[in-house]
């Protein structure tokens, strides 16, 4: 009896003829097409064993089963000659990238992959052959990629080496299903990897100063430091009234507030839209956590973030979105609002930190950390902290974990005394 399994998304079906195995994909994610090729190549086989149809000496047997004893051997057209059996690695990641629908990622995910994909082709060739990359190749890849200069001059991570392989993965998987790759990509557990270092906890901003002070520090210890900043709500109502007071953008002022008291991604507040103030709630447009599926998750307003998101619609430039960006001469007129790009949002932020105190903040996730580290902080219940900022993974939350002094010291006293 043949079966049917879906690993991938897409069914192949596993049978037995002449006292061997076969499996092939039958190139269909629909269930029912699915059942109906099983059931044509069972009807097949019955008929080969009763003799009511021939089978040739030379024939390849699945292709001739599943063609209902019509096909002898695996039909190549001139077409898919190159994209299944001669598919080079700058070839599939062309196709990958040119059949992404619209929005099904963010634009920053897409950034990254393409920095990925550059390395790639880079160090093991665009014109590569897919069905030659093996473990052998990924493991040299790696080494490679070790001996090159990562983000401020100094070696690249095993962290961003794996999150390539990660996105050659991805890629592969898609190409696989849609029939392009024939050859299984070798698993990253597999590959030989350089040791990782852990990543440094989330510390204070009086934390981070004192131990530069003390230590003297590299200038790129120093910056591992700050990547690690969060920022206590006395800090973070500092940073707020200095926002406020020094930014020429009126959009920047309301969007740090929603950031600050929401942790919202800077991609998030950059999809947000007006209809997203929904009395005492803000919805939070989210793609990540779900795969495939645009979702949201509700975040109670702050009274402060409440009344400047009030007093910002009032005074919004025009259109959908909640942040948008006034036009060039700086007037608030209906309908002179743009949307925002990556770009726009970083510069602005990062231009209003300049020559402060605050200018060690690297980005916008400095706030999403400093949101979560607070409530942290306080004992918050981790299953709130999750649904406010849509946290999915455990290595995240382990991040954080430092951070609840009152539950770790009731854990201790309850055991010892």
């Amino acid at each position: 009896m043949a079966s049917l399994e879906n690993r991938t998304g897409y069914f192949n079906v596993v049978f037995r003829f002449g006292g061997k195995k076969y499996t092939r994909s039958l190139h269909t994610d629909d269930e029912k097409e699915a059942n109906r090729l099983l059931a044509n190549l069972e009807q097949t086989v019955r008929d080969v064993k009763s003799g009511r149809i021939f089978l040739p000496a030379d024939a390849d047997i699945p292709t001739f089963l599943l063609s209902d004893g019509k096909l002898t051997t695996p039909h190549v057209s001139s077409s898919d000659s190159i994209s299944e059996i001669q598919l080079s690695l700058h070839d599939l990641f062309e196709s990958f990238f040119t059949s992404l629908p619209d929005n099904s990622l963010e634009l920053s995910t897409i950034s990254q992959m393409k920095t990925h994909q550059n390395n790639l082709l880079r160090v093991l060739g665009s014109e590569t052959i897919t069905d030659n990359i093996d473990l052998n190749m990924l493991d040299s890849y790696c080494q490679k990629r070790r001996k090159d200069k990562g983000r401020r001059n100094r070696k690249v991570s095993a962290s961003t080496i794996k999150k390539e392989l990660v996105t050659l993965r991805r890629v592969w998987l898609w190409g696989k299903k849609r029939g392009k790759l024939t050859s299984e990509l070798p698993e990253i557990r597999d590959v030989h990897l350089p040791k990782s270092t852990e990543r440094p906890v989330f510390q204070t901003y009086d934390e981070i100063t004192l131990q530069i002070n003390q230590d003297n520090l590299t200038q790129e210890q120093q910056d591992d430091l700050w990547e690690c900043l969060y920022l206590g709500t006395d800090e973070i109502d500092e940073l707020i009234q200095h926002v406020r007071k020094k930014s020429s953008r009126t959009f920047l002022y309301p969007m740090v507030v929603a950031a600050a008291h929401t942790g919202a991604r800077r991609s998030e507040l950059m999809r947000s839209q007006l209809s997203d103030l929904r009395g005492d709630v803000l919805i939070i447009r989210e793609k990540k956590r779900r795969r495939g599926q645009e979702s949201t998750r509700r975040v109670p307003m702050s009274g402060l973030l409440k009344e400047t998101l009030n007093q910002w619609k009032s005074e919004h430039p025009g259109g959908q979105q909640m942040f948008v960006i006034e036009d060039s001469t700086g007037q608030q007129r209906s309908g002179s609002g743009r949307s925002l790009s990556r770009d726009d949002a970083h510069y602005h932020f990062k231009g209003v930190l300049k020559d402060s105190k605050w200018d060690v903040i690297r980005g916008w996730h400095c706030l999403r950390h400093s949101f979560i580290s607070n409530l942290a902080s306080h004992s918050v219940d981790q299953r709130l902290i999750d649904e406010f900022v849509g946290h999915t993974t455990e290595e995240m939350r382990r991040r954080y974990l430092h951070l609840f002094p009152d539950v770790k010291r009731a854990a201790i006293t309850n055991v010892f005394g």
